[in-house]
């Protein structure tokens, strides 16, 4: 048999779906609702030069599931045959994983945790999963797969997650797009901990009044706001067990020991020298997080630049108060133009901030430099223009999921 003449490597087990055979009567969609109840596969229609086709799509039990690596509890695994699960017990339903797939294929439970297809795994050796199962053309198949092709046009890039799924396209075009919009929900916890990080950065690293305790006290309420968006709480602390491949348990651990290090930094003046570090890799970790191949409007020379200019932007006119450096304006003012360059970069995809309170800025910096109580004016001006820019950032969201025409 074929098979057996595939080493381990190239085996791929996974879905092969033909538009040709698909009569679009939803059987594969029934048959898995009926089985599991949670809306695991799609079935996207399309208007194709009179005809009508659709694609059947799941979870594709990619060979680089970035679902798994990008999961901060350690609540999804891949096994022997590339069978991608979540274990529900571990899962502290963050929906970091929901963001990292370009395909749709995770869904809250009514508990908050994550579900997603599994090719019904305890049916393999007795029978075919349900949706295979209930095609009446053969549209729908399953089985090793000796080279999958999902890069079709009407699906996020291949090279993001390299899915184990073969497309068969119809012998007619579709014009679908892959691209999407939405506002990301709960945001509210995540705007306030990526500025706060941010601030608590430049106020340290400048040393200003109390920085240790302000510093403290800005990481760690936004840090505990932040955590609320993990909708089972009860396990909101396993957020920290994938060192190894999590951005965002990378991102808790170092603000974490960011707040600590601050802590000793009121009686050990040295810790200032271990708490800057961390806060430092609290913000590298918080840019990484969004910086995902399947949202475009996140995987953006903005992001970076944003989350880095907060720092630069808000704090040093704030420090010239104190340390009078024509540096520090000149620091901000570079900073504040970057912003409006990445800015404009963006407006192609719908985005409307322009960052033209950074003119304003700009004018108060200048301005600043004879007549300093004009620079404390320029940081509220700036943290304004910070807060709009990522309020936008969420509420914005381009990214790739489930075809539409």
């Amino acid at each position: 048999m074929e098979v057996a003449k595939l080493s381990e490597d190239d085996l791929k087990l996974g879905f092969t779906f033909d538009h040709n055979k698909c009569i679009v009567c939803g059987a594969c969609v029934d048959a898995c609702n009926k089985a599991y109840g949670g809306n695991w596969r799609a079935l996207p229609t399309f208007e194709t030069e009179g005809a009508k086709t659709a694609l059947s799509i799941s979870c594709n039990h990619c060979d680089n599931p970035v679902c798994l690596s990008s999961c901060p509890a350690n609540a999804i695994t891949k096994d022997k045959n590339g069978i991608v699960k979540i274990n529900s017990e571990k899962c502290i339903g963050c929906g970091y994983c929901q963001w990292a797939c370009p395909y749709e294929a995770l869904h809250f439970s009514k508990d908050g945790t994550m579900s997603k297809c599994h090719l019904c795994f305890d049916r393999l050796g007795k029978g075919l999963p349900y949706c295979v199962e209930a095609c009446p053309t053969g549209a729908l198949t399953f089985g090793w797969l000796k080279e999958p092709d999902g890069n079709v046009s009407y699906l996020a890039p291949a090279s993001i997650t390299k899915p184990r799924l073969k497309v068969i396209p119809p012998h007619v075009q579709i014009k679908a797009t892959p691209i999407k919009r939405k506002a990301e929900k709960n945001s509210i916890g995540l705007i306030s901990f990526t500025l706060g990080s941010e601030l608590a950065l430049t106020y340290t690293l400048f040393k200003l009044p109390f920085f240790q305790i302000i510093s403290l006290v800005l990481l760690a309420s936004t840090l505990i706001l932040s955590l609320g968006h993990a909708r089972v709480s009860a396990k909101a602390l396993r957020v920290v067990l994938n060192l190894s491949t999590s951005w965002l348990s990378r991102e808790v651990l170092f603000g974490g020991l960011s707040i600590l290090a601050l802590l000793f930094n009121i009686i050990i003046r040295d810790a200032y020298f271990v708490a800057l570090p961390l806060l430092a890799l609290t913000v590298i970790s918080s840019i990484m997080i969004y910086v995902l191949p399947s949202r475009p409007s996140w995987y953006h020379i903005d992001t970076p630049v944003s989350f880095i200019g907060t720092s630069f932007t808000v704090v040093p006119p704030l420090a010239y108060l104190f340390i009078h450096s024509y540096l520090l304006l000149a620091l901000g003012g570079a900073f504040a133009l970057i912003e409006m360059l990445t800015a404009r970069m963006k407006l192609r995809m719908g985005f409307k901030d322009k960052r033209l309170l950074n003119l304003l800025y700009l004018a108060l910096l200048v301005v600043g430099a004879f007549f300093i109580p004009l620079t404390l004016l320029a940081s509220v001006i700036a943290l304004i223009s910070e807060v709009i820019h990522r309020r936008e950032f969420y509420q914005k969201v381009v990214y790739y999921g489930v075809p539409t025409v």
